[in-house]
Order: C-alpha cells, then sequence, then structure tokens
C-alpha cells in the first residue's frame, strides 16, 4: 500500500470531520433529538416506512410520503433534512472528484458550464 495514498486519504477524513458541513449537521441532529414534536414526527415516519417495505402497498407509500411532509414541515426537521442534504452534497462531490481521478473525465456530450448533475 502507497504511505502517500494512506497520508493523504487521512488528511481528507480530517478535513470531512472538521468540515462546516458535518458540525453542522451534527447540531441540527442535536436539535432534532431534543424536539420531542420532531421526534414524534421522524418515529412515525420510521414506522411507516419500515410498513411500505413489508407491504409495498400504494397507500403504505401514501402514508408515508404525508408523514414525511409534516415531518419535513416542523422547522427542527427542516434544519436537519437541509444540513444532512449539505453534507451529503460534500461527500458526493469527494466521491466524483475520486471517481475521476481514477476513470478518467466522463464525457457528457455537452458543456459542463451551468451543469450540477455531477456535483463538480
Amino acid at each position: 500500500m502507497s504511505a502517500e495514498v494512506i497520508k493523504k486519504a487521512s488528511e481528507l477524513a480530517q478535513a470531512i470531520a472538521s468540515s462546516e458541513e458535518l458540525a453542522n449537521l451534527r447540531t441540527a441532529e442535536a436539535r432534532l433529538q431534543m424536539d420531542s414534536e420532531a421526534m414524534e414526527l421522524l418515529q412515525e415516519v420510521q414506522r411507516l416506512q419500515h410498513m411500505a417495505q413489508m407491504s409495498g402497498s400504494p397507500e403504505a407509500m401514501q402514508q408515508l410520503e404525508e408523514a414525511f411532509n409534516r415531518f419535513a414541515e416542523n422547522e427542527v426537521a427542516k434544519e436537519y433534512l437541509e444540513a444532512n442534504q449539505r453534507f451529503s452534497q460534500m461527500l458526493e462531490t469527494v466521491n466524483a472528484l475520486l471517481q475521476e481521478a481514477i476513470e478518467g473525465p466522463k464525457q457528457h456530450g455537452h458543456g459542463c458550464a451551468g451543469c450540477s448533475g455531477c456535483g463538480i
């Protein structure tokens, strides 16, 4: 194993661990866990998600969607979802950069100006 690659991977891991995106996600997650209303809504989403996975029925999927919408309307939950999205986008960008370095640039058939499809 290349010591340089391991060193750079460790540096990347530290940069992610100390990123503003992760700090914001952790703060939002702590606020979510302390908010009883948001937690009740989340538990309902998780319960209905399990039911929807088990049954696969359109009714269960509809109930899940409605419960998620109620959860997403909660201010504390909304903050958590937004922080989670920003953190996930950062990780997707890192993964895209790694993939491009390994496989070479992808040809999209058009210029990338204004394109945010690949996250870069």
